[in-house]
Formats: C-alpha cells, sequence, structure tokens
C-alpha cells in the first residue's frame, strides 16, 4: 500500500533528487540550530541591558517558533527536487500551510503567555488580595484555547473540510462529544463558582471529601491540593463547588478539649485547686486566648474526669503549644500531688 502511494506522488523521482533533499533537511536543521542559538543566548543578552521589556517578550515567544520556521523556508525549496506528481504537490504545501498556521498560532500564544509573565504578572505580585493570583492562569488556559481553536478551525478550512458539515456528520460521535463537554462545562463552571463565591484561596489549608491539604492551584476544570505527605491531589472542580469543605486557614483560633482524668481518691479541694491551675495554665501562655473552659465532667469507671477546653491563637506552631500546655499541666499537677488515674478495677470477695 505505501508503495503504491509513493508510485502516484513521485512519478520521475531521481535519486540524485532524493539526495539533495536530505541535503537541504540537513542544511534546515543547521540553520535552525544557528538560528536558536543567536536567539536563546546573543539576543537574549542584548535585549536583558534594554529599559524596555517589550524585546524581552518578543524574544521569548519566537524563541523555539523560530526553529520551525527557518526549516519550513528550507523545505519550500525542496518541492522541484522530489518530482512530485500534481496531487503530490498539493499534499506537500498543504502539509507546509498547515504547519506554518499552527506555528503561528504556537507563536502568539507564547508570545501572550510571555506578555502575562513580564507585564501583568509582576502587578499581581504587588497586590495583597490572592483573586488575582487565581484568576491568572486561568484566564491565561482560556485566552490559549481561544486561539488553539481558531487556529484549528483556520487549518480544517485550508485542508477544505467544512466544519459545519463536520459536525453535522458526527452522528452518535458528536452525542458522546457533547456529553464530554458537558462534564468539561460543569467542572469549569464549578471552577467559576469556587472564585466567586472564594471559599479558600491559593495557600489555604482545606479539608474536602476526605483530604486534608494546602490549595496550590486553582484550573479550569481541576483544584489541586498538595498533602502534609507532599503528594498532590487532583479534584474536579464539580466535586469543589457540590462537597462541604472545610477552610482550616480561616479559623479564628483552634480548639482543643482535653479530658484529665484524676483518681478517685482524689478530695474535692484538690478537685477545685486542679481547676484553677488549668486556667491559670492557660492564661499565662501567650500564644492561646486567655479565656479557657474548664468543667467537672462525670464520674468515670475509673476516673473522676476534668474537661479542658481552650484555643490556641498562633495556628502556625499548634503542635509546640500544646507541647506546652501539656508539660505545664503535668509539672503544675506533680508540684500539688494531683494524681491521674489510669484504668483499674476493684474487686470485692464475699465470706
Amino acid at each position: 500500500m505505501m508503495l503504491v502511494i509513493l508510485n502516484n506522488l513521485l512519478l520521475t523521482n531521481k535519486n540524485w533528487g532524493i539526495l539533495f533533499f536530505i541535503g537541504l533537511l540537513l542544511l534546515a536543521g543547521f540553520g535552525a540550530k544557528i538560528t536558536y542559538y543567536i536567539l536563546s543566548t546573543t539576543l537574549k543578552k542584548l535585549t536583558k541591558k534594554t529599559k524596555t521589556k517589550l524585546d524581552d517578550v518578543i524574544i521569548d515567544a519566537f524563541e523555539k517558533p523560530a526553529i520551525v520556521f527557518v526549516i519550513l523556508f528550507f523545505l519550500s525549496f525542496g518541492k522541484p527536487l522530489l518530482y512530485l506528481s500534481e496531487k503530490g504537490i498539493v499534499i506537500y504545501d498543504q502539509i507546509l500551510t498547515s504547519i506554518f498556521i499552527l506555528t503561528i498560532g504556537w507563536t502568539l500564544v507564547r508570545f501572550i503567555d510571555s506578555l502575562i509573565e513580564h507585564y501583568i504578572k509582576p502587578l499581581t505580585s504587588r497586590t495583597k488580595s490572592k483573586l488575582d493570583d487565581t484568576l491568572l492562569p486561568m484566564l491565561k488556559s482560556i485566552v490559549n484555547v481561544f486561539i488553539y481553536a481558531i487556529i484549528l478551525v483556520i487549518v480544517l478550512q485550508d485542508l477544505g473540510i467544512e466544519i459545519s458539515g463536520l459536525i453535522a456528520g458526527l452522528g452518535i460521535g458528536g452525542l458522546a462529544f457533547a456529553l464530554a463537554a458537558q462534564d468539561i462545562l460543569t467542572n469549569f463552571f464549578g471552577g467559576a463558582a469556587v472564585i466567586a463565591d472564594r471559599p479558600f484561596e491559593i495557600g489555604d489549608r482545606i479539608r474536602l471529601d476526605g483530604n486534608d491539604g494546602f490549595v496550590r492551584k486553582i484550573g479550569l476544570r481541576t483544584t489541586t491540593l498538595e498533602t502534609f505527605d507532599g503528594t498532590m491531589i487532583v479534584i474536579p472542580n464539580k466535586k469543589v463547588a457540590d462537597t462541604t469543605m472545610e477552610n482550616i486557614s480561616r479559623e479564628r483560633a483552634r480548639r482543643v478539649k482535653i479530658i484529665l482524668g484524676l483518681e478517685y481518691s482524689t478530695s474535692t479541694e484538690k478537685l477545685e485547686r486542679a481547676k484553677q491551675l488549668l486556667k491559670e495554665i492557660i492564661k499565662q501562655n501567650k500564644l492561646t486566648d486567655d479565656e479557657s473552659l474548664v468543667h467537672f465532667k462525670a464520674f468515670n469507671d475509673s476516673s473522676l474526669d476534668i474537661q479542658l477546653i481552650y484555643w490556641i491563637k498562633d495556628l502556625d506552631n499548634i503542635l509546640t503549644v500544646k507541647d506546652e500546655i501539656n508539660f505545664a499541666i503535668k509539672e503544675a499537677f506533680e508540684k500539688e500531688g494531683i494524681e491521674f488515674a489510669y484504668p483499674s478495677q476493684t474487686i470485692y470477695l464475699k465470706k
């Protein structure tokens, strides 16, 4: 089958023509390499010395696409070397034109990305709000998708494919595409709802659907969390919008509840002293609220239970504060001779 196609395309091709074409390809690769080297080194060094950032944006945009443009330039001279048939010439031209159009789209996307990186991103980093940091990646993704969609339509039309007829002829495939698009749109609007309502921002720690982590990215379709283990969890925005979420970063203070079991032999006076000591320990710690709740809660099976509830103000040092409070309680109770209970049973023998 491949031989038949080659015979149709190459009617009177000669060996020297193919050799010259291979040489042209090698020359194109060499020219592309030289062009990339000049753009990525010499010109980049020159643009960094200028006051304006526009030249940096242009170099960033054309740095890699220039490789394709140079190769296409050399290949445009290679058509006569192949002795192609009329159909082959048409296919050859269509391939080069399609690649050229796609490369223009790629260059435009890189230009916009570089424009955002050099001009818009520095402005958002100066603002206190994190909303612009969230919207910027989404805006960039939307623009990129829009550009690629336009470029794809142009390429298909250049190839003689009618878009409306193609969509109409999809049939069941079109239905499947519509269902897939519905899921994409649902996640997109879920992301839009998250940004509009702002239940969390990039950097916040949240609990969502059994996952606990820090928000690292809010995209068009998904939200990315980084767990304490360093793993990344990607959650569809539809689930983010529909699931109950807890924003830990926005809590005023962390509530801590402790049950302290004392021995049954502890006197009433020592129980009162234990409650007083607990309130004093919480007040003395600078990283906790002064207010605390201390109650003689219950007569347990093997202990007299005192409940302590306090709030930690410094959310970045929760474990450190808990450690300080626990050590202070242990030390204070030891000095006062207040003993902690442990599970035990008393057995009475009947004579």
